[in-house]
């Protein structure tokens, strides 16, 4: 009986083994810059999966879920699995997660997952090869890579699978390459140019890229129609590319040969009115690293724009052009700074300063312009007046009373004439005619210039007057508003 009882609890302790079981499916290695993936397998008739979020600081995505039921010796299981990923960049431990199988907890085993290093893929039907312009450069110098992908053009390749690759210590920008897919000895080829810009001195690296390929299964069962099954895939492999990346010198973040210089439209104004400074900048070498140029004048109002920066590659470098403007209004004369442009000349091997000149600006007040002097008032001669006492008659009171309310009710009618007649003339003062007649918004803006802060709501159709082509409408508005706030000018 004793015997009888041990077998049966063997038998159910194997049973629960073999239907309430975690199973890890991964590979040992992983590869840096490519997704890592790992399976659960878990089954048993009641399972309730833990929620893992992260592994060592590496987010994990899900991949999705698949359910199948299973029968063995007429007993019901079902079997989940679960695929997650992550994108480890240095070897990590899958830890053990905790999964609950018919209202008992179970433990996964953990697994340790070591980096793998990857070799240049060698095949006669596929290349990938990565070409680099320079090996030596300086830190923000440009380098130009080339990836050169070429496959034998007999080859029944259904799809191309490549990521956009990411260089670490480096920034870069995808070059539009026009002519980048052409024959070659009976090879397709196809080139991506990449700009990269070091970011850091020392021996840099740029590990290999691959690309997916999925061709058609020459040896599926479909025969002739192997087109109908499922591709084939294959990861294609770069070689690496090794930098040497030398430091700029102290104080200095721009590495190429530029030119910088400014304009002023006028050097005399009158008080109130405007000056236009232009700052260009132009040649070649690192444009993305060139720091905003600002100004801070004393008793000086400036308003500037965000520059213009223009860049492309040629056959000399990364050139590029950097553009900005600056509307100054003085409240007296002022000295315009220089503006000052430091970058290190590779073929000189040193640091280069140039700068543009210093402007002045006189403003004349408009207070000058008034005659201070004084004129004094001649004395008015004495004039001796002889009263003669006269006796005035009724008929004369009468006469009296008459004019008084004649020239009383005279003077009413002038008062409400002259409220009238200024009411209907309020909308021609000087401001609203000098605004109506101009015909372009440069005018408009020259003539609104001394008005600036008078009025917040002021201020934002002046600077919407400059940034829109079409000005009417803002000109209209601008009008309008002046007529409410009744400015003087």
């Amino acid at each position: 009986m004793k015997t009888v009882v041990k077998s049966l609890i063997i038998i159910f302790i194997l049973t629960l083994d073999l239907f309430s079981s975690v199973k890890l499916n991964s590979s040992n290695t992983f590869i840096k810059g490519e997704p890592f993936i790992f399976e659960f397998e878990v089954s048993g008739s009641s399972i309730k999966f833990p929620k893992i979020e992260k592994i060592d600081s590496y987010v994990v995505q899900s991949l999705g879920t698949s359910r199948s039921l299973q029968i063995i010796n007429g007993n019901y299981s079902e079997k989940i699995s679960q695929k997650f990923q992550i994108l480890p960049q240095k070897e990590f431990i899958i830890p053990s997660f905790t999964f609950e199988i018919d209202g008992t907890k179970t433990q996964s085993p953990s697994k340790k997952i070591t980096q793998r290093k990857v070799n240049k893929t060698v095949s006669n039907n596929f290349d990938l090869e990565l070409v680099a312009s320079k090996q030596e450069a300086y830190v923000g110098e440009d380098i130009l890579l080339k990836l050169i992908f070429k496959y034998k053009k007999n080859l029944q390749i259904t799809n191309l699978g490549f990521e956009p690759p990411h260089f670490e210590n480096f920034w870069y920008k995808k070059l539009n390459n026009k002519d980048g897919r052409y024959e070659e000895n009976g090879y397709i080829v196809q080139e991506l140019e990449y700009l990269l810009f070091p970011q850091k001195e020392g021996n840099l690296k740029v590990n290999p890229l691959s690309i997916i390929v999925q061709l058609v299964n020459q040896n599926s069962n479909y025969g002739n129609f192997s087109f109908l099954s499922v591709p084939v895939e294959r990861r294609v492999y770069s070689n690496s590319l090794d930098f040497d990346i030398k430091p700029l010198p102290k104080n200095v973040s721009l590495i190429g040969d530029f030119d910088i210089s400014a304009s002023l439209d006028k050097n005399e104004i009158k008080e109130g009115e405007s000056v236009s400074l232009k700052l260009n900048i132009k040649g070649s070498g690192n444009f993305d690293d060139l720091e905003d140029y600002k100004l801070d004048i004393e008793n000086a109002t400036i308003y500037d724009n965000k520059p213009q920066i223009k860049t492309s590659y040629s056959n000399k470098g990364f050139e590029g052009t950097y553009k900005k403007s600056f509307s100054i209004v003085p409240s007296n004369s002022i000295t315009i700074p220089s503006f000052k442009l430091r970058y290190f000349d590779k073929k000189q091997k040193k640091v280069i300063e140039k700068e543009t000149k210093e402007f002045k600006v006189k403003v004349n007040s408009l207070n000058k312009q008034k005659t201070t002097s004084k004129l004094e008032k001649l004395s008015e001669p004495k004039v001796i007046k002889k009263v003669i006492e006269k006796s005035i008659t009724l008929k004369d009171k009468f006469l009296y009373f008459s004019l008084g309310s004649l020239v009383t009710i005279l003077i009413f009618g002038l008062y409400i004439y002259v409220k009238i007649h200024k009411q209907k003339t309020k909308e021609d003062k000087p401001l609203i005619k000098k605004l109506k007649s101009s015909k372009t918004k440069e005018e408009l803006l020259k003539t609104l210039l001394p008005y600036l802060k008078y009025n917040t709501q002021l201020d934002e159709l002046i600077f919407e007057c400059e940034k829109t082509e079409d000005f009417k409408q803002t000109k209209r508005d601008i009008i309008t508003l002046v007529k409410q706030l009744d400015i003087k000018g």
